[in-house]
């Protein structure tokens, strides 16, 4: 029964754009630049607590004692420094992937210069649009990573910001004159 006013039963251009969602410790897959500046941003935030920790831990510890507690603080240090490296390293890892490039790459991050153009690149160049050769496009950015972004951005501006504001009053106090006594 041919019928001129049933709506057409074909799927027209309706296709599904095959994405995932990436997760803070998850080793495979791409990560978009946002993502990327947001995870290893809360690595560094996790390694500065752990350090003001260690040492607010340590304030009361003897160092001429070389007690165990000051062996502990360095034990948590080190292994949460090499926890960040293992990270950042799989984040590198993801980001180039993600703009369709081998994770191999990375290992540039250990040649002066180079490293610098890297760490560009992974927080400048745009990922693939589509599925690459390492998996599906990454799922668009939720409320919750740009807002991450914008407070972390902030806080990392702010951060240079009041450090020079530091440099310039500390350098104001101080006196040629003081020195010339000497």
């Amino acid at each position: 029964m041919n019928q001129p006013y049933q709506s057409p039963e074909a799927d027209l251009g309706t296709a599904a754009v095959e994405t995932y969602q990436p997760r803070m410790f998850q080793t495979a897959g791409r990560l978009g630049r946002a993502r990327y500046f947001v995870y290893v941003m809360a690595l560094t935030m996790i390694l500065y607590v752990a350090m003001g920790l260690a040492m607010a831990a340590g304030l009361g510890v003897d160092p001429s004692g070389g007690g165990a507690m000051m062996i502990l603080m360095m034990l948590v240090v080190a292994v949460v420094g090499i926890f960040m490296t293992v990270m950042s390293i799989i984040y590198g890892i993801r980001r180039l992937n993600d703009m369709n490039m081998s994770g191999w790459l990375i290992l540039l991050m250990f040649v002066p210069i180079a490293n610098f153009v890297i760490a560009i690149m992974l927080l400048f160049v745009p990922g693939s649009k589509g599925a690459n050769n390492y998996g599906p496009k990454p799922a668009p950015n939720s409320t919750g990573v740009i807002v991450a972004l914008v407070v972390l951005l902030v806080l990392f501006l702010g951060g240079f910001v009041g450090l020079g504001a530091l440099m310039g009053s500390m350098s104001a106090g101080m006196d040629p004159a003081m020195y010339q006594s000497y």
